[in-house]
Order: structure tokens, then C-alpha cells, then sequence
């Protein structure tokens, strides 16, 4: 069981396969991309200070009227918050993060530069390195052992990790390397070291560079939506939104958000609910020149 949590950072480092599920086609094709997370924050200006300060691959943007951090083609993007947001490990969304091709000497600038971490530096069986750091807002970000130093992945908690790994390739056209048989929903096996965490069953999906590692839920009770969290929900860049939306719509996918102007853009964007409440918002792919 303890080799579960390295394999699964270890998947970060091969290059993904389509996979199908059979059944019905994709509800959107295999050009969906990630296009950012959005966090809520009492300070937008001193958050996004920290995470360009904290990873030289980052630079601070403004887009369709929100400021945020570009890190590779993805963002970070920032809603001011009147009140702080909420924190609570009880929904989908866990943590995301960087790579590292340098892990303790990472760690070590990461200190001196006055970062703090709620996970100090931990090695796993495989070699594997990662740390967990505290961010602005109570944000949690993790470094890990990586042949880039690019963002790299969204961490997930389910009640059903195979299924909603299921559903994100599926409905939205993540790819994955999986090739599994029988049913989607298994026991939880016990928590394991380090950290006292539930491992299996865990999946992992991908939109582009990004992975998104999906665990199982931590504590008893149901998960709840994120709206309102620090990280408020994830989103994606898909090349026909308007199409994309009525077959999510006609496949049973609750919308949250009809088609709306993406900020202060030409661009258009929607909301969609995925598995255990999460919040995807779906940004039309702005039109190649």
C-alpha cells in the first residue's frame, strides 16, 4: 500500500495515452486544455506576490479582467474576497503544485526566501521528494520531485476516484493511462505512511500538461461544493463551448452557470458540476490567429 503515493507522482513523469471508456462519444474532444484555478483572497496583490516570488517559472497577468500569475500556458487567476475563504479539507479540490528538478536545493531557497511549510521535505520509498507549503489565504502547494519545474497538477479527493477518473475522460476528454476492467467503485483500503493518508483506489487524468491525481476522501461525511474555498474552482479552455455545454446538458451534467462573457473578454464561459460537487468552469478556446 505504501507504494501507492510514489507511483501515483511517478505517473506525473510518462507521457499519457488516450484511453476509452466505450459507451457514448466524448462530450468534448481531446483539444480541452487546462486554463487555470481560481482562488479567492482576501489580498490578490500579496498573493500573487507570493507565488512569483516563489516559482521563477511564474509571472504576474491580467486576463479578462482578473489579476492573476501565468505559470506555462496556464494560470492562476484571483477573486477578491471580502471575508476570508474558506479552508476546510471537505471538498473535491485538495491542493496543487509545482515540480521540482531539485528538490532538497528547492527546499532549502524555498526556507531562506521565508516560505512556509506545513509538510517539511519527506522522502518516499521510491526517492521521490515532495513538501506541502503554506500559501496566502491558507492555500496549500506542494513541490515534488519532477523532470520540470513547470505546474504540473491538481490534487482531488473522491468518494469514487476510479469513477470520477471515469467521468473526466468521458465527459470532458481527459486522457489517461489506465486500463482497467470490473466495476468503478471499490472498497478505500487503510490509511498508510507517510503522512496517515488513504491512497487506493487512486487515478490519475490528464488535460494537457496538467494532471489531475484523484484520491480518496479523507474524512466520514459527503463531499461539499468548493464555492467559497481558497481554491474555488478549476477550469478548462474547450474549442466549442456552445456545442460542448448541450451535450454535457443532454448527458445529465448539471450546470451551475449558463453561457456568460469570460470577464471583460470576447471570449465566452459556462459552469458545469463534475464528480462530488466539484466546480469545472469551461472557457471558450480563444480563436487561433
Amino acid at each position: 500500500m505504501r507504494q501507492l503515493f510514489p507511483f501515483t507522482l511517478l505517473l506525473l513523469l510518462i507521457p499519457p495515452v488516450p484511453q476509452s471508456t466505450g459507451g457514448s462519444p466524448q462530450e468534448t474532444s481531446n483539444a480541452t486544455s487546462f486554463h487555470h484555478v481560481h482562488l479567492n483572497s482576501t489580498d490578490p496583490s500579496k498573493a500573487i506576490e507570493f507565488y512569483t516570488r516563489a516559482f521563477d517559472v511564474t509571472k504576474k497577468i491580467r486576463l479578462a479582467d482578473f489579476d492573476g500569475i501565468q505559470s506555462e500556458n496556464m494560470y492562476l487567476l484571483f477573486k477578491k474576497a471580502q471575508t476570508p475563504p474558506l479552508t476546510s479539507p471537505d471538498s473535491a479540490i485538495w491542493h496543487f503544485g509545482w515540480g521540482s528538478t531539485a528538490m532538497e536545493a528547492d527546499y532549502q531557497k524555498h526556507l531562506a526566501n521565508g516560505m512556509i511549510f506545513q509538510t517539511p521535505i519527506t522522502g518516499l520509498g521510491s526517492g521521490l521528494l515532495f513538501a506541502y507549503m503554506k500559501a496566502p489565504d491558507g492555500a496549500l502547494v506542494e513541490i515534488n520531485t519532477s523532470t520540470t519545474r513547470a505546474f504540473i497538477h491538481v490534487h482531488l479527493y473522491s468518494d469514487a476516484p476510479l469513477c470520477a477518473a471515469d467521468w473526466y475522460v468521458k465527459r470532458l476528454g481527459a486522457t489517461s493511462r489506465a486500463q482497467r476492467g470490473g466495476p468503478c467503485e471499490v472498497p478505500f483500503a487503510a490509511p498508510s505512511e507517510p503522512l496517515g493518508v488513504i491512497r487506493a483506489p487512486a487515478a490519475t487524468v490528464r488535460f494537457g500538461e496538467i494532471s489531475l491525481i484523484i484520491y480518496p476522501r479523507q474524512r466520514p461525511g459527503p463531499l461539499v461544493s468548493p464555492r467559497g474555498h481558497v481554491v474555488d474552482h478549476i477550469a478548462l479552455s474547450v474549442p466549442d463551448l456552445a456545442g460542448a455545454l448541450d451535450r454535457l446538458r443532454k448527458s445529465g451534467v448539471k450546470v451551475l452557470e449558463e453561457l456568460h462573457p469570460f470577464g471583460d473578454s470576447k471570449m465566452r464561459a459556462a459552469m458545469i458540476e463534475g464528480p462530488d460537487l466539484i466546480a469545472i468552469e469551461l472557457i471558450e478556446a480563444a480563436p487561433r490567429p
